[in-house]
């Protein structure tokens, strides 16, 4: 058992480096809060953040796939120079196809601001972030590489950098210049230009002006059947901004914007583990060990990450109440939602594992897609009528559609003796306590113990169910001569 045990100290070391970087970021963001939100209008900071939003899911497609494909076969070339070769080719890709992007997108801005924002009044916002598009992808690539290549300080330096540039120039600009919602995507344009010159100086040891037409190939065959995927993502993601804009008022599209702020804290935990554990997984998935090691990566998740998402929602109100003005404060309800909607995520990314592994990643596209829809039909039900509320558990019905779609397909492609029944159970109890919480907890003192003691319950019922241990998270009725099996057929 020693090497599984060093094996689960690395990824823990690992995740715990990556979420310096992380911590550094979200904190930045978190602490923007009060000051965006007092230094302009409801309507200002809620289209600034739907800017944002638009951004960010038009990046989770234009990735291509290409971060998992670079993780899945850096490992598997000859040597140091065929690698060197495949990340030159993934960069000359990255910068083509983001440069046309960014081209097609200030070329249609006007329309598309009349269809996203609700009127070309908004195209220079709608420029701005075209623009930015390149250089985000970019540092993005840069992490890319530093993560394959198990550089974690550089990745923290340049995430740390990068957050703390945006937040920098973005308060300078709305604060001393008053610009407004330009001065927030000018700060965001500013930090990523930046920190794009950064991360290619970071990686240059890893790029070289060298192409390879099979190396892009064979990425390019594992990452496209992946962009469905991404896409679903993108429309759950950004689904609930549009309607929100669409159905309900500014005003609230700014409430859900903060709540949305909480989202990324607990996904800052779940990020950090995400980043650790795709090269850590593909590394060491050739291992007799590998199946359990899995097992027990994923009881131990689910056990810290619902934890996390319990504490962060419970006392999101008490963070409201002295962060924000009191309009933004109904947010506390959407936060619970959306932090359990970042613990799907998350697990998610766990069970993936076995589609990529079995080389399926089409099937991604399937999940994703399940999820998009339930995530769709549930936006256009509940956010009309209940409004950020509303719009949270949909988003939350969206990634766990994801996450439960995802868990049953790989189970059948490349199974790994996962306890799934039993992490629901404990991710369901984690959401059920938080509710109640939110329903029933006494404001003041009595609150505040109330719900450090039902966390501290919550943490007891992990510890005695050991689901990071092997007797905890691997199904009893796992054999090797099975996995072996399973193996030969897949």
């Amino acid at each position: 058992m020693a090497p599984m045990r060093e094996a689960l100290k690395r990824l823990t070391t690992e995740s715990a480096v990556y979420g310096l970087g992380q911590v550094g970021g979200r904190a930045v963001q978190l602490l923007l809060v009060p000051m965006l939100t007092r230094a302009l209008t409801p309507g200002a900071f809620g289209i600034s953040e739907l800017v944002i939003r638009y951004s960010q899911t038009a990046i989770l497609i234009l990735v291509l796939g290409m971060d998992g494909a670079l993780a899945r076969f850096f490992y598997h070339e000859p040597d140091r120079e065929a690698r060197i070769r495949m990340v030159s080719s993934s960069l000359v890709f990255r910068l083509a196809t983001s440069a046309a992007v960014a081209a097609l997108a200030a070329t249609l801005a006007a329309p598309l601001a009349d269809r996203l924002l609700g009127g070309q009044a908004y195209r220079k916002y709608l420029m701005i972030g075209a623009m930015t598009l390149p250089f985000t992808l970019l540092v993005m690539f840069a992490n890319d590489v530093l993560r394959v290549t198990f550089q974690p300080w550089k990745f923290i330096a340049l995430n740390i950098t990068q957050t703390t540039l945006i937040a920098s120039v973005s308060l300078f600009l709305v604060l001393r210049r008053h610009l407004d919602v330009v001065g927030v995507l000018y700060g965001r344009l500013a930090g990523d230009a930046a920190c794009a010159v950064l991360g290619l100086v970071l990686i240059r040891h890893a790029v070289r002006p060298r192409f390879s037409r099979p190396a892009l190939r064979r990425m390019l065959s594992y990452g496209i059947p992946t962009v469905p995927a991404a896409f679903g993502f993108a429309l759950i993601s950004g689904v609930d901004g549009y309607v929100l804009q669409r159905t309900r008022t500014v005003e609230e599209l700014a409430v859900y914007a903060v709540a949305l702020k909480f989202f990324a804290v607990v996904t800052m935990a779940a990020s950090a583990f995400q980043l650790a554990y795709g090269p850590f997984a593909y590394a060491r998935a050739g291992t007799p060990e590998a199946p359990r090691l899995f097992a027990r990566v994923l009881g131990a998740y689910m056990a810290v990450a619902s934890l996390g998402a319990l504490l962060v929602a419970t006392f999101a109100p008490d963070v409201l109440a002295v962060a924000v003005p009191a309009m933004y404060r109904d947010a506390a309800f959407p936060v619970l939602w959306l932090a359990f909607a970042a613990v799907a995520l998350g697990a998610y990314t766990v069970a993936a594992i076995g589609i990529g592994l079995a080389l399926k990643t089409p099937l991604l596209g399937l999940c994703a897609g399940g999820g998009a829809l339930a995530a769709i039909a549930a936006h256009m039900v509940l956010t009309p009528r209940f409004g950020a509320p509303g719009a949270a558990v949909a988003t939350f019905l969206g990634y766990a559609t994801v996450a439960a779609l995802t868990y049953a397909i790989a189970q059948r492609v490349h199974p790994f003796p996962y306890r799934g029944a039993r992490l629901a159970s404990l991710f369901a109890l984690a959401l059920a306590l938080a509710l109640a919480l939110h329903r029933w907890a006494p404001p003041g003192a009595a609150g505040v113990m109330l719900k450090l003691a039902v966390a501290a319950g919550f943490g007891w019922v992990c510890m005695r169910l050991e689901v990071w241990k092997e007797r905890g998270a691997v199904a009893p009725d796992w054999t090797d001569a099975g996995h072996a099996a399973s193996g030969t057929r897949h």
